[in-house]
């Protein structure tokens, strides 16, 4: 039986809570939050041993064998490498973290210790994007919109600090199943954008495209303009020779269609909490290595980052080649990582 604590008692705490509870096999035991109430609320509401707003409280308990990780982004890193070197395998809601340095710190305490690193993109999940990848398996070009309403001011996601916005926040969705879709690691990117409207600074509109390894192209398009009506919040396109997939309404309706026949249609759901908990579990109980780890969360935070720094430059930017460094920091790092995604 793995015992649980969760660090972060807002919205996806609760939603990783309520799929826990439904696991045989893991059971949640401690709950921290700096409000103190939602983490009390969690242990009326979810059972266990206590709530508290110490983290270390849950780093030196011994008795627990994994933590999540569901707080604002900018204090991912620090505990995630603080459950690490104590001993716990860790789920952290994306991104993994905010920055370059903060995603090789992790990735040097996950080699480190010796735990399991699960990082938390749902929408790897979506069963559609699976059909999409068994129909074009080696799509020439791929392309993906996450287009959003405009978000608020005071939200938390949209701090500069605390979130970075929805370019930050969210696009490392969009750059995950990007990749994910794509089979290959991008090697370079180039974009245009900026701050059109949000009034700290941050970043809320970027187009770019990406060059992968295995020679897809792919463009990505982010941003909180508008949510558009026909495409949906989520949209995302396959090309290949004679054959084309669109994937709209929140990616859940993808057609198919290729060159002399007729369309096909395939209706899917949004998932994915459940599925990545299981995952977690799964690779806990087999001392497997996480379907999604702290390389994949190192990718998508750089794609993301470093579309940003080449709408800055006006240039091409690396993207593989940076990965590579960091993840040679630390001395047999990408061998125990592995290669790219299959």
């Amino acid at each position: 039986m793995i015992k649980a604590g969760i660090i972060g008692c807002g919205n996806l705490g609760r939603i990783h809570a309520a799929c826990i509870v439904e696991l045989e096999g893991m059971k949640l035991s401690a709950y921290c939050d700096v409000f103190e109430q939602n983490a009390h609320r969690m242990l009326e509401e979810f059972g266990g041993e206590y709530a508290t707003s110490d983290p270390n409280r849950l780093f030196e308990d011994e008795s627990l064998d994994a933590i999540y990780v569901t707080t604002m982004h900018d204090t991912h890193a620090e505990y995630c490498i603080r459950a690490l070197e104590a001993g716990k395998h860790v789920l952290v809601e994306k991104p993994l973290a905010m920055t370059l340095e903060q995603c090789t710190a992790i990735g040097e305490a996950v080699v480190k210790s010796g735990k399991t690193l699960f990082t938390a993109f749902k929408m790897r999940y979506y069963d559609l994007l699976w059909k999409a990848k068994e129909l074009i398996p080696q799509p020439v070009m791929v392309s993906m919109q996450m287009m959003d309403d405009r978000w608020g001011d005071q939200i938390w996601p949209n701090d500069p600090i605390k979130g970075g916005g929805n370019v930050i926040s969210q696009g490392c969705h969009s750059a995950d199943i990007l990749r994910f879709v794509a089979g290959g690691d991008p090697v370079e990117v180039y974009a245009a954008g900026g701050n059109y409207y949000q009034k700290s600074g941050v970043v809320d509109n970027v187009a770019a495209v990406f060059r992968f390894d295995n020679g897809v192209a792919g463009s990505f398009i982010q941003g909180d303009s508008n949510c558009p009506p026909l495409t949906s919040k989520f949209f995302m396109q396959l090309f290949a020779e004679n054959k084309s997939i669109t994937i709209s309404d929140r990616l859940t309706t993808l057609t198919y269609m290729e060159h002399g026949k007729e369309p096909q249609v395939f209706q899917g759901a949004e998932s994915g909490f459940m599925e990545e908990n299981k995952a977690f579990l799964k690779c806990l109980q087999e001392n497997a290595k996480a379907p999604i780890d702290h390389v994949d969360g190192l990718y998508a935070t750089l794609m993301v980052l470093q579309a940003i720094e080449s709408l800055n430059s006006g240039k091409p930017e690396p993207i593989k080649s940076i990965v590579n460094r960091a993840l040679y920091s630390v001395e047999g790092l990408l061998g125990s990582a592995g290669g790219k995604m299959k």
